[in-house]
């Protein structure tokens, strides 16, 4: 079971609240955190995600469709933000953050695969946190399957669009 710890509104301090996040669980200068997302979906969310620990001098790296064997570096291009590039190992991560895409029907991975493959790569005394938006990951029966720390869930709320008559 979980208990709600804080409440915000909006992009910007959804990432601030990923990056304060990842400080009161203990991120430390040289800790590896391994980003696992659907590909193409989530990977511009890790590279925001990524941008706001970038000066936390932390290794980081992205596990596409959480197929380890495709895990890729992240680093900082100046002038344009977070990029994925070459191959990289994923194991001995202090932070597994798994993104919500991979709980969503025709995912490359289900819950126990996904819990199966933190528990492959992650140090003793890891954490795992989830990033999700509309309850995704309580939704798709994670919660009891996923050994999370933590989870960020966002409300898209609400989404307009708007025309303009000429």
């Amino acid at each position: 079971m979980y208990k709600v710890v804080e409440t915000t509104k909006g992009l910007s301090p959804l990432l601030k609240t990923f990056r304060a996040q990842m400080a009161a669980l203990g991120m430390q200068p040289a800790n590896k955190i391994v980003f696992m997302g659907s590909a193409g979906t989530c990977v511009p969310f890790i590279e925001l995600f990524a941008y706001t620990i970038r000066n936390d001098r932390v290794e980081m790296v992205l596990v596409p469709d959480a197929i380890l064997d495709d895990t890729r570096s992240l680093w900082q291009v100046p002038g344009i933000g977070m990029q994925a590039g070459g191959a990289a190992d994923p194991n001995g991560a202090d932070f597994v953050v798994l993104l919500g895409g991979l709980s969503m029907p025709g995912s490359k991975v289900d819950a126990a695969g996904a819990a199966e493959r933190v528990r492959a790569i992650l140090k003793p005394g890891g954490k795992v946190v989830g990033i999700c938006f509309m309850a995704m990951f309580e939704k798709a029966g994670w919660y009891d399957k996923v050994p999370f720390d933590l989870v960020i869930d966002a409300t898209i709320d609400p989404i307009q669009v708007q025309k303009f008559e000429k």
